[in-house]
């Protein structure tokens, strides 16, 4: 293995860079911007989520990278550390889900959002993603074997349709800003799978 793979694959690499949200936050606070002091609350929730999502399209983005440069360093260190990446995804959304009551004000006004559709979906991801985070280890690959924790942690797929309908169903311009979250994933499982179904064809 050369330095450069060993770089990436360090641990302080890997946990300065999940941190690294938690430092950009602390940005508009110091900058004194005008959006954090308007509504702290809101900004956080946004910040976080935006963080999970982005954490979580580059958890997905890890296979077709796989597949389309398995030589390329980089690609390595990802999948290498795709587990611990997967459960910072955990991390922020919980953290998301913590802030909307200091969001909303009231126990009363959380209860009750419950029953929108895009607050059920984001419950719902948030629960999926408990559970690929709890089985994010090699006690739980070993319990359910390769194949058992292969296939329940293709519910990530479930997950990232959740994700994807959470989001778009709170933008006020549509679905715009959501695609061009996901745009660079859709682009990566497409050339997968057409690269998939050449060489079946073949």
């Amino acid at each position: 293995m050369g330095s450069w793979s060993r770089f990436l694959r360090s641990p302080w690499v890997l946990y300065l860079g999940l941190c690294s949200p938690l430092l950009l936050v602390f940005i508009p606070i110091i900058q004194g911007e005008v959006e954090y002091y308007a509504d702290p609350a809101k900004y956080l929730l946004e910040f976080f989520g935006k963080a999970a999502v982005i954490l979580f399209i580059l958890t997905m983005a890890v296979t077709p990278l796989r597949q389309l440069f398995p030589k390329a360093e980089f690609t390595k260190a990802l999948a290498y550390r795709r587990r611990q990446i997967g459960v910072s995804v955990f991390v922020y959304a919980l953290l998301h889900f913590l802030l909307y009551l200091p969001y909303v004000g009231s126990v009363s006004a959380f209860v009750e959002d419950w029953d929108k559709l895009f607050i059920l979906s984001g419950l719902l991801a948030l629960a999926l993603l408990m559970v690929l985070a709890g089985t994010s280890n090699n006690r739980s690959v070993r319990r359910l074997g390769g194949k058992g924790w292969k296939r329940l942690h293709k519910l990530a797929y479930v997950i990232l349709a959740l994700i994807i309908y959470h989001q778009a169903a709170q933008e006020k311009t549509g679905f715009r800003e959501t695609l061009v979250y996901f745009s660079i994933l859709f682009v990566l499982e497409v050339i997968r799978l057409f690269r998939y179904f050449k060489r079946r064809s073949a």
